[in-house]
């Protein structure tokens, strides 16, 4: 285990799924992390084990999560599907081991408050990857913001098709991001209506209101028929105008005033999943389990944006139209 006291932070991490997500934005970082020795990894199948232990030169590998355990593992990284997080999470943080999440924690607020609560008795550095707050644009787009009153927040993520056949789905999988950034944004922002289309047995588009601290508006819109993925942020406030395109463009605007800001620099190449927050979230996480600090992204953080996820769903409307 990690000897603080004697200076020695080299960690030994498994990693708990092999899915898309595991293989584009984590095992590209964690396996050349300096300090960093992956210890296994755990997968549903042996194949998917196999095939990610070849690929990434991964010596051990695994279908059950106790074995992963009696490597001896410091920290685990859980990339698994949604509905196997609360389950291998609490495994996790009650034998004493650091966890990170993808997002979401759980399937419900409920259950992420539970294993927040757990990771606090057990003083484990729990920690969800909401990777678009350590993304450099969206967090320089807050810091403008530090000392000014948002007025008017609009939070938005399009695609091009729809795969989701509920809101509570989409909201929950997908568009969680952008409402996690609303709540990044504009602490303790309260539901006010939710309007959604639903066609053939798909969410095609949704669109959520509340209201800010000190009277603003926030928004929350997706569109699953779009044509292209888009993805930005808006915030207006005390004469400020920032946009975010993500993940590379941020435009500052202020009477006839305008600047636009990006991440690449002549001479130099931003890596993708440096610009996509993935190497910051991963970062933070290791420096929380070093100081043993509180993650921007806790169980509690967590907890709070998706109860405000799950509200805005509850007071859904559909929105009148054909196909409904």
């Amino acid at each position: 285990m990690i000897d603080l006291k004697n200076g020695d932070y080299g960690m030994k991490i498994g990693i708990v799924g092999g899915g898309s997500i595991a293989r584009k934005g984590y095992l590209p970082l964690l396996v050349s992390w300096p300090s960093i020795e992956i210890a296994g990894i755990c997968s549903r199948s042996v194949k998917t084990a196999d095939e990610i232990c070849e690929q990434w030169h991964i010596t051990f590998g695994t279908t059950q999560l106790s074995e992963l355990l009696a490597r001896g593992i410091d920290a685990a990284f859980v990339l698994t599907p949604t509905p196997n997080h609360f389950d291998m999470v609490q495994e996790l943080l009650s034998a004493g081991v650091d966890v990170f999440v993808e997002k979401p924690a759980t399937q419900s607020s409920s259950q992420t408050h539970s294993l927040a609560d757990l990771a606090q008795q057990k003083g484990r550095v729990f920690m969800v990857g909401f990777n678009r707050r350590y993304a450099p644009l969206y967090r320089q787009a807050k810091e403008l913001f530090r000392n000014r009153r948002i007025g008017f927040c609009i939070v938005e993520k399009h695609r091009t098709s729809a795969y989701h056949t509920s809101l509570l789905n989409n909201y929950l999988d997908d568009t969680i991001h952008l409402i996690d950034l609303l709540y990044y944004y504009c602490p303790d922002p309260q539901p006010v209506h939710t309007s959604f289309e639903m066609s053939d047995g798909k969410l095609i588009g949704a669109s959520s209101t509340a209201r800010l601290e000190g009277g603003g508006i926030g928004m929350v819109n997706t569109c699953l028929q779009a044509g292209s993925w888009q993805e930005r942020v808006t915030i207006h406030g005390d004469g400020l105008t920032v946009e975010v395109n993500a993940f590379r463009e941020l435009r500052i605007k202020m009477g006839d005033h305008e600047e636009v800001y990006g991440i690449d620099r002549p001479g130099r190449w931003f890596p993708e999943l440096a610009e996509r927050g993935f190497s910051g979230e991963i970062e933070h996480f290791f420096d929380c389990m070093r100081t043993r600090a509180e993650p921007e992204t806790n169980g509690e953080e967590a907890f709070k944006s998706q109860q405000f996820m799950e509200k805005l769903v509850a007071i859904a409307t559909p929105a009148a139209g054909p196909g409904l």
